[in-house]
């Protein structure tokens, strides 16, 4: 077995190219972030002191939405939140990073509807594998907390162009597809002590358009083991997958997954990533990405929507075969919306 790995072992152009994309996209995202976030924006001098009925500072600042003549601390980001059974941060002093903890963590009961657009670079043996793809991704978080644990439904809907497959002639041909749909379905909680363990399966639809990139059926177990902080709100962990397909290939089995980590720096800010790493039974060969990024949660609008802005870069080593991944560009966009079915 061969574990391919690397983060830009070869400083081609395209991998130097990419590099420089995903800097350009974090600083533009960095510039955007702190303009439209209600946690960043300056103190205004034209309004009067604190009356002498309201909460002194860091005195039950943030119990709830009220008045805010009467009390001028409260964060409208937080009372936002608390509104609509949205995650908060309670100390009013991380801008955000325990909503951005808990979208970090596969197990919380939070909906996020996220969006991912995936730049790649593909390279390879075979004529024709060097070549750039984009794939669009839309993967709600469906939670339904009960008191035991949450059950999370995550659908994975992909739009792919320019997508790479090896033809029967040993070349390698793009199209452009609506992909193959693979749904989550977990169940399971963060323990007091900040275990986080689910168990569930992983179900894969054949709904691929174009007949050389349609799936076959596929269904297996699912396992999420990690870690969530209380002190840091930091989180890691890995969400790992076993699947057998059905029935053109019966003997057909996958196994791939995701290591996840978030790390708090401060005010929604996050180092994080999700890379896909997977392995093939056939080639006998793990694709390991090492993957790296930031992620912001930010309030936009009157109201102070919450979303969850990201990049993130993952790097792999050239491809030992045919057609391969060399780099993945992805960028995320996640609303953060109330539980339409929470009281």
């Amino acid at each position: 077995m061969r574990i391919e790995t690397g983060f830009f072992t070869q400083a081609s152009p395209q991998r130097v190219l990419g590099f420089a994309f995903a800097v350009a996209t974090v600083i533009a995202l960095s510039l955007f972030s702190s303009v439209t976030s209600a946690d960043d924006e300056p103190a205004d001098a034209s309004k009067p002191a604190a009356s002498a009925n309201a909460a002194p500072e860091g005195a039950a600042k943030y119990e709830g939405c009220t008045d805010p003549k009467d009390h001028p601390h409260q964060d409208p980001t937080v009372c936002k939140v608390e509104k609509e059974g949205i995650p908060s941060d309670k100390t009013g002093s991380s801008g955000g990073s325990d909503l951005a903890s808990k979208l970090a963590n596969p197990s919380s009961p939070v909906m996020a509807l996220k969006s991912y657009l995936d730049i790649k670079q593909n390279g390879g043996s075979a004529p024709g594998a060097h070549r750039a793809a984009f794939q669009y991704e839309f993967q709600p978080a469906f939670p339904f907390p009960t008191k035991r644990g949450n059950v999370i439904l995550r659908p994975t809907i992909p739009i792919q162009f320019g997508e790479p497959y090896l033809t029967g002639a040993g070349s390698v041909e793009t199209a452009v597809q609506f992909g193959n749909i693979s749904l989550d379905t977990l169940y399971g909680k963060t323990l007091k002590s900040g275990f986080m363990i689910m168990g569930g399966f992983n179900t894969l639809f054949p709904t691929g358009s174009k007949p050389e990139l349609r799936a076959d059926w596929a269904l297996g177990p699912e396992v999420v083991i990690g870690f969530a902080s209380k002190k840091t709100g930091n989180v890691w962990g890995t969400i790992t997958q076993f699947t057998w397909s059905f029935p053109t290939r019966a003997d057909g089995q996958n196994v791939g997954g995701q290591y996840f980590y978030a790390i708090n720096v401060g005010k929604g800010w996050q180092v994080a990533a999700q890379p896909i790493w997977t392995y093939s039974r056939e080639s006998k060969v793990v694709r390991f990405p090492l993957g790296i990024g930031v992620v912001k949660v930010a309030a936009f609008g009157k109201k102070n929507f919450p979303v969850q802005l990201g990049t993130q870069v993952w790097a792999y080593a050239p491809p030992p075969g045919a057609s391969g991944p060399e780099w993945t560009v992805r960028l995320t966009i996640a609303p953060i919306v109330p539980l339409p079915w929470k009281k």
